[in-house]
């Protein structure tokens, strides 16, 4: 009988100490999985599975942005450029909104093609590419204008608070999180928020949430008033992965009742 349960024993604690092993090697495997990643799809899935929550969510975003560049084959619709589009252009330390011709074609994906003569990616061109910020689809209240904009901090760190006034408005930028390191920030939990006052009342609404980051900080692009209400809009990078990029829109004019912002729009490619 004692020599029974010794071996029940000794079974059980070779069936943990295996199954430890497959937990550490499942996390290695993840981890390298996101740094070879390089289609689109791929580092989505990725982040879906370790991460639990996220926000915005871009199947909830239909506002279709644009970046005129290079992108792999499945991160562009070619059909795209039969819609009417309006770039955000920067001049100087000046932004204007204009209609523009977007043109979509074949171009060679320096990453994925094996040959100089292979064109499996799409290259997105305007006439002004190189002061072009984001290409928008034609909205009913978007029109060529000069654009107001203010110079905010490019990244809001957990336990921060940045206070500015746009066009007679008070706001208030502030993110909570964890956070560790000097060099080199490490960010996790983190959610960013927008605070202002809607008929007297304070409000506060979420921008960003993402539970961890590799590599990567959530950026603000832009800061302005695209959609003409005198309100601010908001360009966030909200990717969480260093060779993924997520420029995301965010509009005042659509935003709900009692409430200050709604995303709108993202774009997501990899950079590799």
């Amino acid at each position: 009988m004692k020599i029974t349960y010794r071996i029940l024993f000794l079974f059980l604690v070779i069936s943990q100490f295996l199954s430890c092993i497959k937990s550490k090697e499942e996390n290695v495997i993840k981890k390298i999985a996101i740094k070879k990643a390089t289609d689109k799809s791929e580092v989505n899935l990725i982040n879906s599975k370790i991460d639990n929550f996220s926000f915005p969510v871009d199947s909830t975003l239909k506002v279709k942005i644009l970046e005129p560049e290079t992108f792999h084959n499945d991160e562009v619709d070619p059909n795209l450029d039969r819609k009417i589009w309006f770039g955000l252009f920067k001049i100087k330390d000046n932004y204007t909104l204009a209609e523009t011709k977007v043109t979509i074609k074949h171009a060679h994906d320096a990453i994925i093609d094996e040959s100089e003569d292979e064109q499996t990616g799409w290259n997105i061109s305007v006439a002004t590419k190189d002061t072009c910020v984001v290409l928008i689809e034609k909205l009913a209240y978007l029109n060529n204008r000069d654009i107001s904009s203010i110079r905010l901090p490019e990244s809001i760190y957990p336990g921060d608070n940045f206070k500015f006034s746009f066009e007679g408005i008070e706001y208030v930028l502030s993110a909570t999180g964890d956070k560790k390191g000097s060099d080199w920030i490490e960010v996790s939990n983190y959610k960013l928020y927008l605070t202002s006052k809607v008929n007297g009342k304070e409000i506060t609404d979420l921008l960003v949430a993402q539970k961890s980051f590799d590599d990567q900080m959530i950026k603000i692009i832009f800061a302005g008033d695209i959609d003409g209400d005198s309100k601010l809009d908001l360009i966030i990078d909200t990717s969480c992965h260093y060779n993924l990029s997520r420029p995301t829109l965010y509009f005042s004019k659509t935003a709900e009742k009692g409430k200050i912002i709604k995303p709108m729009g993202v774009f997501s490619y990899v950079g590799c």
